[in-house]
């Protein structure tokens, strides 16, 4: 088994190639482990790619997440999040949802950010992409919005979700 790439908190979803972490047994999960109990199961700078879709939401600390998954990577890993986005429904209907996510949140873990001293773990945001859900009601009239970029900040409901494509810096 390849453990250099990850699907952390992977469900049901069988990626080929990565290995899947959950706390649950399902025909997706490689390794059995409750991502709330740190250490994770991996050495230290193993890992050269992490997949979380849809998971982080759902853990106790986030701050400490991203610092077991910056003592896991290499220098340049990259790790993939996907999260629902703070100013949609699906943020705030799952009660499992512990944490909200916007276009800011992983600032907090770049050099740059004046009040990240609480943690040593370093990223670089390479990429940030709202996403609309095919299935969600009224994305056509969404969609046709004009000044949606704009508006996101005063409306809700805009978009469902959010990815975060993050570079690991050692």
């Amino acid at each position: 088994m390849n453990n250099e790439k990850l699907n952390l908190g992977c469900g049901f979803k069988n990626i080929p190639g990565y290995t899947g972490v959950d706390t649950v047994k399902t025909n997706a999960t490689d390794i059995i482990h409750d991502l709330n109990n740190f250490p994770y199961p991996f050495a230290d700078s193993s890992v050269i790619e992490i997949i979380m879709d849809n998971s982080l939401e759902h853990l106790d600390d986030i701050v400490k997440t991203m610092e077991e998954i910056y003592r896991m990577c290499k220098n340049g890993a990259i790790i993939k999040i996907n999260v629902p986005y703070a100013k949609s429904d699906g943020a705030f209907k799952d009660p499992t949802h512990r944490h909200f996510f916007t276009e800011r949140t992983f600032q907090y873990f770049t050099k740059e950010y004046k009040n990240n001293h609480y943690t040593k773990a370093r990223f670089n945001v390479k990429k940030i992409k709202l996403i609309n859900h095919s299935n969600t009601i009224g994305l056509k009239i969404r969609n046709k919005i004009p000044f949606r970029s704009f508006l996101k900040y005063f409306l809700l409901n805009m978009y469902d979700e959010i990815y975060f494509e993050l570079e690991c810096l050692k």
